[in-house]
């Protein structure tokens, strides 16, 4: 079989199972949440205390968070052993370092912050120590990972800049993709709906409905974000595991095994995020079908031009054999 048959062989399974799918959530998005919701969230409760939820919420966003540290400390280590020019040299050490710091200080915010508001909710913010602990975990994170990276060889740090670099960008691109669609279409969560026992706000995955005042969502739901159910971000997150696919090929890792391994991972880790999410009440079938899709596509996208040379590209349109 020619290189553009498997290429459009792929692309039509892509786009049946796809739309199998997007098509069975449009119809059953409520029914779906009704089942998946009945023991993890309580009438008129937004957040839910469900464990498998709750952790799988807290856990979904790391896979983007690390893939930013490592560009940054590939970043750091590269400048490091080949730049030579001062002071550029140091502010750019000192940047990337601080980065590196910020970025794993956040996710580490974010974990504790998702924890506390499931099982210890408290209001006007996270608490102080929160932020100290985050701190000392991020700078112990930051040392390890470094000397961690220091360990690669120059051609590999070489080849992972350039990946990181890339990825870094795809998930950026990934990131504004989802709020440009989450904010204008301003789905009702489910969960919003449980609050006030109302479910008559519910729309499909296509409807328009924009967002209703900040200051009345935040006296009647308690947070701003009720009406930012369509797409999931924390699926699209998680499907930044697809990633890995790329860094096995990229660094010459030839078995079929571990090849097989890294997709299932992605797949099933990305899968088990996309349910804590309906579980939760936070989104519905159709949002995290989405949010995976879009961050499964900006992956594959960025591994065909970076690592591909766009070969299938060529050869669907008759460049390539």
């Amino acid at each position: 079989m020619t290189l553009k048959k498997k290429t459009i062989l792929s692309l039509v399974l892509f786009f049946l199972i796809f739309g199998g799918l997007l098509t069975a959530a449009t119809f059953t998005d409520l029914q779906v949440s009704d089942i998946l919701t009945r023991h993890s969230l309580s009438a008129g409760q937004y957040y839910a205390s469900d464990l498998f939820g709750s952790a799988f919420e807290a856990i979904g966003t790391c896979p983007e968070f690390l893939v930013g540290a490592l560009a940054l400390e590939l970043a750091l280590i590269y400048i490091t052993r080949f730049w030579k020019k001062k002071p550029l040299k140091t502010i750019l050490q000192i940047i990337a370092a601080v980065g590196v710091c910020g970025l794993y200080g956040s996710w580490y915010k974010e974990l504790f912050g998702y924890i506390l508001r499931h099982f210890d909710p408290v209001d006007g913010g996270l608490p102080s120590y929160v932020w100290g602990v985050s701190v000392f975990l991020a700078l112990f994170t930051t040392v390890l990972a470094v000397l961690a990276v220091n360990n690669f060889s120059d051609e590999s740090v070489k080849k992972l800049l350039k990946f990181s670099i890339v990825t870094a960008c795809a998930i950026i691109a990934s990131v504004i993709t989802v709020q440009l669609i989450k904010n204008p279409v301003g789905r009702m969560r489910y969960r919003a709906m449980n609050v006030i026992d109302d479910y008559s706000g519910f729309t499909r995955w296509y409807v328009v409905n924009g967002q209703p005042d900040k200051a009345w969502m935040k006296a009647t739901f308690g947070t701003s974000d009720a009406f930012k159910s369509f797409p999931s971000g924390h699926t699209r997150s998680a499907a930044s595991t697809f990633y890995l696919t790329t860094m096995l090929e990229l660094i010459g890792v030839k078995s079929k095994g571990k090849r097989a391994a890294c997709w299932i991972f992605a797949v099933v880790f990305t899968g088990l995020v996309a349910v804590s999410r309906i579980m939760v009440g936070a989104h519905f079938f159709s949002d995290v079908l989405m949010g995976g899709t879009i961050g499964f596509v900006f992956a594959m996208l960025s591994k065909e031009f970076f690592l591909c040379g766009s070969k299938h590209i060529k050869a669907l349109f008759g460049k390539a054999a």
